[in-house]
């Protein structure tokens, strides 16, 4: 291997951290258009955008529309007119001979296109399902000559096929170290690197709990970037597409093992100068980037799908209060009604703590009570059945109601004037935990577009809460959970305590740890959880028999190791 230069040659790199649109190659076009020539004013050598950053990535089964190809080919192409002698690394697709489409990386200046790079690995697995569109090339890529460099370049996933592995896939085909046997002197690798959490815990971590995105990301590109003994340039997105967030990360890692870069979800240009020395790279792993992640995943899917308005119950519950206050920080107070639903078990606590909740965020808050269609209901019911509802009819009638009344004010034009807009949906307010083993009632707290907590189990939406200071009133904090259907009723009781159900899904769904292993690892990791082979057998029959109501629920927004949709896809028949 050859010896590390004192520095390399190609000094100043502008990374596009921007966030693009899905299928728009014409917005995005714009963007990096835009970005490249504030990159050359500002006296970069390089420009590199992110992965199919002309396409956005990924539009899914948009790329067989022959439409948004041509589309893409057309934008591609004006692009690379605009350079000058500046080279712009442009992310695109184009036709494969299979039908499919390489995943390509040009090398463009001067108006022309010197170079074509291809993806060589294409992941499939958890969300990724990239043969489905494109085609992968197994032979090698070339090396580019550069002001004095012998450049590598990589897409995403190529990035992540070496020996140190990640999770369970271990791919044949090393594309970093076909490049460093060249004689690459620097990488450069274009990606497109959906981020989430580790896995919950409580305060110790169990043996096989799953890190970080940010944390495998350092790991990958740092234990490379010295091994090789050259730097390592990495160019992401930023933003939220449906259930998937970004949060960018951009920048170097140097073969000494220090990175540059820029902080999460920050939009812009990020620049990187291989003559400086660098950071030690830490990774913080905490509330304060969750809520910059499900703040992103509201904003986003709420303006790319053209919508302006929120609804959201309102219960005087801890799920609520955290989705109003994301809700609140995305859209702004003045685009989101809350909705308190008494029924005949509602207690006037939890009305209070609506309404001052509600006056802490400076929200709208509209009562509507339940009691009457519920009553109108039941007649109904009991009129032809000739019995008195079953106790799960009745709380099953109440969550629908709500469900029923939330959805109907989306279309009141009173509801659009207060809000000031008739693009108006509601957001749905359940967490994991729920979800997983099924504590909610189809069409009735399920409704909703997307929801913002559908990937946190309790105890970490407990643990958003109380990050949110003076903003989640004290009192829901403290509040036991209820959902408040039965006379006295609470969650634990219903189910079990919160941190050892949520620890048992961690384990298997966040670490893929299967359930006859469960309790041999909680006892070897010594975390003060015993005699569990009873909870963990319950938790496991819920979460099996609860899974038609998983495929009928709003999507979540991503940010453990395995959410619920896309990366789990179960099917309802054994």
């Amino acid at each position: 291997m050859k010896r590390q230069r004192e520095y390399p040659k190609v000094v100043k790199i502008a990374i596009l951290q921007i966030n693009p649109r899905l299928a728009n190659p014409e917005f995005n076009g714009s963007e990096i258009e835009q970005r490249y020539q504030e990159a050359v004013a500002g006296g970069a050598e390089i420009v590199v955008t992110p992965e199919m950053h002309v396409a956005g990535y990924i539009p899914n089964d948009r790329l067989w529309d022959p439409g948004v190809r041509y589309r893409i080919q057309a934008e591609s192409e004006r692009l690379v007119r605009l350079t000058g002698s500046t080279p712009l690394l442009l992310g695109t697709v184009t036709p494969a001979p299979s039908g499919r489409l390489w995943n390509e990386l040009w090398w463009c200046s001067e108006g022309q296109v010197h170079h074509r790079i291809r993806k060589r690995v294409l992941p499939s697995y958890d969300v990724f399902d990239e043969h489905r569109w494109f085609e992968p090339d197994p032979n090698p890529q070339p090396l580019i000559s550069f002001g004095g460099e012998q450049i590598g370049l990589s897409i995403c996933e190529d990035l992540w096929a070496n020996p140190w592995g990640q999770g369970s896939i271990r791919y044949t085909l090393n594309p970093i170290e076909d490049l460093v046997n060249q004689g690459a002197s620097m990488l450069i690798n274009a990606s497109v690197s959906p981020a989430n959490l580790g896995a919950w815990a409580p305060s110790k971590r169990y043996l096989g709990w799953v890190p970080s995105k940010a944390d495998q990301r350092r790991k990958i590109l740092l234990d490379q970037a010295q091994h090789y003994k050259i730097p390592i340039v990495f160019a992401s997105r930023v933003g939220a597409d449906s259930s998937l967030i970004y949060d960018g990360s951009s920048g170097m890692a140097s073969a000494k093992g220090l990175w540059q870069g820029a902080p999460s979800f920050w939009e812009g240009l990020v620049w990187v100068d291989t003559k400086k020395p660098g950071d030690p790279w830490v990774v913080t792993e905490d509330m304060n980037w969750l809520r910059k992640a499900l703040v992103t995943g509201i904003r986003d899917n709420f303006h790319k799908q053209g919508l302006e308005g929120a609804i959201l119950g309102m219960s005087g519950g801890l799920d609520s209060a955290v989705v109003a206050t994301l809700a609140q920080e995305a859209l702004g107070s003045s685009r989101v009604l809350a909705v308190a639903l008494p029924s005949m078990i509602t207690s006037s606590e939890s009305l209070r703590l609506a309404e001052e909740q509600c006056k802490k965020l400076g929200m709208e808050l509209r009562t509507i009570s339940i009691a009457d269609p519920h009553a109108s209901l039941e007649k109904a019911i009991t009129t032809q059945t000739g019995t008195p509802l079953a106790a799960r009819t009745h709380e099953n009638l109440q969550s629908r109601i709500r469900g029923q009344i939330l959805m109907a004010l989306t279309t009141e034009p009173s509801v659009h004037k207060l809000l000031g807009t008739d693009k108006v949906t509601v957001i749905n307010t359940a967490n994991k935990s729920e979800a997983a083993v099924g504590y909610c009632t189809l069409y009735g707290d399920t409704v909703g577009i997307l929801s913002p907590l559908g990937d946190c189990l309790k105890s970490r939406v407990f643990q958003l809460a109380q990050s949110m200071h003076g903003e989640v009133l004290d009192e829901i904090i403290a509040r036991p959970p209820s959902a408040e259907l039965s006379p006295n009723q609470t969650d634990e009781e219903a189910l079990m305590p919160y941190r050892e159900l949520d620890l048992i899904l961690s384990m298997h769904l966040e670490s893929s740890i299967p359930f006859h292993l469960i309790e041999e690892k909680l006892n070897n990791s010594n975390l003060g959880f015993p005699q569990m082979s009873e909870k963990i057998n319950r938790t496991q029959t819920l979460l099996r028999h609860s899974e038609f109501k998983r495929k009928q629920m709003p999507f979540s927004l991503k940010v453990s190791p395995k959410a619920f949709g896309s990366g789990r896809q179960i099917p309802l028949t054994s």
